[in-house]
Order: C-alpha cells, then sequence, then structure tokens
C-alpha cells in the first residue's frame, strides 16, 4: 500500500478452498444518496479443483471494455472443477461504478482503476478498490491474467499484451504466458509509460503477468470474444490446469512497442488517417491529416509516422486534442531481443 501500513475497508466474501464452484464479493463500504449504509460490491468466483496453482482472472477494470467480461462471466458457468487442477478465481467486472456507466473511469470519483495499484487504504473508493483487490486477491495467485480492449476511443489489432520486468526468470516465464494465450499478436511494452496497473504490481510481487487489448471501438464481435474465450482455456492449459486436446502452440506474431512508436495529436482537430490498422509503415511516410473546422480557410497539417513498424493501435473517434495517441506501431522483434532489453 501505498503511504500507510493499515489494512483498507475492502472484505472478501467468498469460499476459497473448498472444492467446487462458489460465488461471493469483495466489497467496501459506501455511503451514498441512495444507500447511506450501501455497499461497493464487485462479484468474485471461485472454481476450485484438484492440487494445482491458481490463476486470477480479472476484467471490467475499465467498464467500457467487453470482452473479457463476457469470457469471465461465461466461464464462471461452464469451467467444470472435475476437470480444473488448481483454482481459478475469477473477476469479472472489477469497477462495477464504471462498468455501469460504460465508462474507462468511475462516475463516483473519476478514479482509473488501471492506474492505483498497489491502491491506498485511506484514498478514494477507486484506491480503496484497487488496496482490496491487492491485499485480498493478488496474494493468492501464482498468475495473472487481466483481460482489456480497446474500449471506447481505441482500436487494438487483437493482441495478447504486457511488459516484462527486470528478473530475468519471470520475464521469460511471462513471455511464454503471453505466447501461449494464442492472439494473433503478442505485444511487449519495452518501456512502458504507464505504471500503477494490476500487471505491474503482480510482477512487483514475482507473479507471472499478462494483459491483453482485444479490438475495441466500445463494442464486441463474434471473434473477439471467442479469441478472450480460447486464450483463458490456452493459458489455464499453459500452466497445467487443464488437459489440452491439442498440444500445438497456436502461432502469434511477437511484436515490440518503444517510445518512439506512438504519433500524438500535434493540437486539436479532426484526425483524417491515411493508413489503416494491420498496416506495414515506414518512418516518414503520411500518416493523416488533422483539420482545424473553426479555421476552414486553413490548410490541414499534414501528419507523419515517426518510425517505422506496423500500425497495432488506432484513435477511433475522429476528435482529438492535443497528446491524444493517433495512432501507435509496433516493430517484429524475437524472444531473445525482447528478453536481452
Amino acid at each position: 500500500m501505498t503511504g500507510t501500513a493499515r489494512s483498507g475497508p475492502a472484505r472478501l466474501a467468498v469460499e476459497l478452498d473448498r472444492p467446487g464452484r462458489h460465488f461471493g464479493e469483495l466489497f467496501i463500504p459506501h455511503s451514498h444518496d441512495r444507500s447511506a449504509y450501501g455497499r461497493l460490491s464487485v462479484p468474485v468466483i471461485v472454481v476450485k479443483g484438484g492440487a494445482g496453482p491458481t490463476l486470477l482472472a480479472t476484467a471490467g477494470i475499465h467498464g467500457d471494455e467487453y470482452e473479457g467480461q463476457m469470457a469471465l462471466l461465461r466461464a464462471a458457468r461452464e469451467l467444470d472443477p472435475a476437470r480444473l487442477f488448481g483454482r481459478v478465481i475469477l473477476v469479472p467486472v472489477a469497477n462495477p461504478p464504471a462498468a455501469e456507466a460504460g465508462r474507462r473511469t468511475s462516475p463516483i470519483d473519476g478514479g482509473n482503476l488501471a492506474r492505483c495499484f498497489p491502491g491506498r487504504a485511506d484514498g478514494s473508493l477507486t484506491e480503496q478498490l484497487a488496496e482490496g483487490i491487492h491485499r485480498l486477491l493478488l496474494p493468492l495467485a501464482d498468475a495473472l491474467l487481466d483481460f482489456h480492449s480497446g474500449g471506447s476511443t481505441l482500436d487494438y489489432l487483437s493482441c495478447a499484451f504486457g511488459r516484462l520486468p527486470a528478473d530475468a526468470g519471470l520475464a521469460s516465464l511471462t513471455l511464454e504466458m503471453m505466447t501461449a494465450f494464442g492472439a494473433p499478436h503478442t505485444i511487449v511494452m519495452t518501456r512502458p509509460e504507464a505504471s500503477a496497473t494490476l500487471v505491474s504490481a503482480a510482477l512487483d510481487r514475482g507473479i507471472v503477468a499478462m494483459a491483453t487489448e482485444l479490438a475495441g471501438g466500445g463494442g464486441v464481435t463474434a471473434a473477439s470474444v471467442a479469441l478472450a474465450r480460447q486464450g483463458l482455456g490456452n493459458v489455464l492449459a499453459h500452466l497445467g490446469m487443464l488437459e489440452r486436446a491439442d498440444d500445438e502452440a497456436v502461432p502469434t506474431r511477437l511484436l515490440g512497442v518503444g517510445p518512439n512508436h506512438f504519433l500524438r495529436a500535434p493540437g486539436r482537430g479532426l484526425f483524417e488517417p491515411a493508413v489503416m490498422l494491420g498496416e506495414t509503415v515506414k518512418a516518414g511516410q503520411v500518416a493523416g491529416w488533422l483539420w482545424n473546422a473553426e479555421r476552414p480557410e486553413c490548410a490541414p497539417e499534414v501528419l507523419h509516422l515517426p518510425a517505422d513498424g506496423i500500425v497495432v493501435c488506432r484513435r477511433v473517434p475522429a476528435n482529438c486534442a492535443r497528446a491524444d495517441v493517433l495512432l501507435h506501431l509496433a516493430e517484429p522483434a524475437t524472444p531473445d531481443q525482447l528478453l536481452s532489453i
């Protein structure tokens, strides 16, 4: 926890150790206008089989990202404890206020749960929620799979997504789990700007941890939901928690993202792209045009790509403000290259 050793108000109420399927919650007292003695309740499902490791699988940390939520809700019903070696802890909707509002951030306090870990015992409701997940659930895990998607503002090439820690052994295990997920692309952030994520908190504790970015645009497709479900099964098989019918690895394209792979808006305007998601591009190539609707007499500003690579992410809304990421790229990499960074 940040700034204090005191435990926060979050409590966990679910059967953890008895074989079978158990439904419960992580809850925080939350007094508000509609309920003086209310609670923020986060559903937690535990599916326990025989001896084996524990996988913590989370989704809905951002409320406008849906593939993981659907995949884990289905898994809560369909995972068979009799076929499971170990324990799966499912948190399909980790941030209920954001999910109910269909927003990236909480409408209660504006908090971004994905930037709040390890949380604060005496902080805002979102910080208390992060503290509860970090204190009550993360220590139970041998591995973490945190589902994300592009949400309302981004569209990604569907991928396993993550970062590699400094510890060489943990980095190798993390990359193995990312590639085992079986997405068409496996993308590693080599110099991640984002901190205080659940994945980074898990890696700091020595837990193998990865995320995903599964399409986006504020909706889902049959393919993106199917990939979330298949990827969960692949990770369970990789960890030895489910028997795999086919031992053949699913091919994936390994890519690295560096600090120079982001194209940001130089100012406010309307972005008209000249390249497509998945396109291979060159540094200096025209990326698109930024139009100023308030100055129709002005020619658009021509924007150029900052590096060679593949377009793996695009901004969905054309309307943008200064420093918004319009596109980001990635470049092919080998495991040895990524592990040596």
